[in-house]
């Protein structure tokens, strides 16, 4: 990997506090909004979005056919978010429908629904002006009207062999006159185990791919986060319905730069909200020396 986070200042800006469990933030303009875990009826895990406060943005909810939980936010511009709707079955609650895609506006409160439906969960589209970046694999650009006007299968394969399938994590963000963005992939030791990777694909100014960094910018490991806060969390996390998942994650959600860092803001170990400092220039010459396969 390109970075060990042992050697990198990791601030925590919430984590799990015994009656909720904080992970997987976005931040933009000074503000920051994180998904909140809790438990329903004891016997599921939901989630909410909120706020620096805790004040509560969006709540899980039943409708006359539905269960409705919300998930990984992420800031599109100062007053619109984008978010995972979970859909389950009011009267069959293990039963997960879909997982939907919605926008919604932090001032007029509306919740806006778009209309791609390709997979059962639609997750993580990342929004740049006019374009929505939909997918890695295949690369997919959609418009503002979700109709597709870039679509390439990249040459994935000698990343799948040792890091997973990649799905998309982060906005585009510019350093050194470059553009990038995050994407994930994880690969399973076990029914109830894995390990996620964090992969760097560099993008034309058109927002086109070029290629992606051989080596993983982060590899997550289970030693970053404090080993009681982890099996508190597990020990909480089971419920009648929920088998306890022993992640090993690093998710990157969004990318913020400033004068002197690039700034990751994403979850460790699905039990911290944390916010990654990356230096411009060290990164900038990590990069110069790192092996890329073109696309």
């Amino acid at each position: 990997m390109m970075f060990d986070l042992k050697n990198l200042e990791v601030q925590i800006l919430k984590q799990f506090d015994d009656n909720y469990n904080y992970f997987n933030p976005s931040h933009f303009n000074g503000r920051t909004i994180y998904r909140r875990e809790s438990k329903f009826e004891g016997r599921l895990l939901v989630s909410d979005i909120v706020d620096d406060q805790d004040i509560v943005l969006l709540q899980h909810h039943t409708d006359d056919n539905f269960l409705w939980s919300y998930e990984d936010a992420r800031f599109i511009n100062d007053t619109e978010i984008s978010v995972c709707c979970c859909k389950r079955d009011k009267h069959d609650i293990e039963k997960i429908i879909n997982v939907e895609y919605k926008k919604y506006n932090l001032t007029t409160k509306e919740l806006t629904h778009f209309k791609t439906q390709n997979a059962h969960f639609e997750k993580h589209w990342q929004f740049y002006n006019d374009k929505i970046i939909y997918h890695v694999n295949p690369y997919t650009i959609m418009d503002s009207k979700e109709d597709v006007i870039f679509k390439k299968q990249l040459n994935w394969h000698p990343w799948v062999e040792r890091y997973g399938n990649p799905g998309l994590s982060t906005n585009v963000f510019e350093v050194g006159g470059i553009k990038y963005l995050l994407f994930h992939s994880y690969v399973w030791f076990s029914r109830l185990h894995f390990k996620y990777f964090v992969g760097l694909l560099r993008l034309n100014d058109d927002l086109s791919p070029l290629g992606y960094a051989i080596n993983p910018l982060f590899e997550a490991n289970r030693e970053y986060s404090d080993n009681t806060l982890l099996n508190d969390l597990w020990n909480w996390r089971k419920t009648g319905l929920c088998e306890v998942v022993k992640y090993e994650v690093i998710f990157p959600m969004n990318v913020v730069i400033d004068d002197t860092n690039i700034n990751i803001y994403g979850g460790l170990n699905d039990c911290s909200c944390v916010n990654i400092k990356l230096n411009k220039f060290e990164f900038i010459e990590k990069v110069k020396n790192e092996s890329f396969i073109l696309v």
